[in-house]
């Protein structure tokens, strides 16, 4: 993994010392999805980017903004990636406070 990102994360590290087990099963994950998908390298990336802002990963971020640097991925594209995770993530604030906003209308209509 070093050898092909250049760097572990300190978590994967950890993980790799203290649970070789877990670590070669997350690493057998990522072969997984990554490699037996219908998607392009790029997209792939770029998803794993997008969601990663979206959860406010910022290891994880910064991981896949290098691997996007090093598939040519285009500047343009990254922020786009970024702007969609946003735009997904308040739109999932906004829908899963529909019930309670629901609820709060109710109340108050009652008063």
């Amino acid at each position: 993994m070093r050898e092909s990102k250049g760097q572990v994360s300190t978590f994967l590290e950890i993980m790799a010392e203290e649970m070789p087990d877990v670590f070669l099963h997350h690493l057998e994950t990522k072969d997984f999805a990554m490699h037996h998908t219908e998607l392009n390298d790029d997209c792939k990336v770029l998803i794993c980017l997008a969601v990663s802002a979206a959860l406010g990963e910022k290891t994880m971020v910064e991981s896949f903004a290098m691997s996007a640097k090093k598939h040519d991925i285009p500047y343009e594209q990254i922020v786009h990636a970024i702007l969609l995770a946003r735009f997904v993530k308040s739109s999932t604030a906004f829908s899963e406070s529909m019930e309670a906003i629901a609820f709060l209308k109710k109340d108050a209509q009652e008063e």
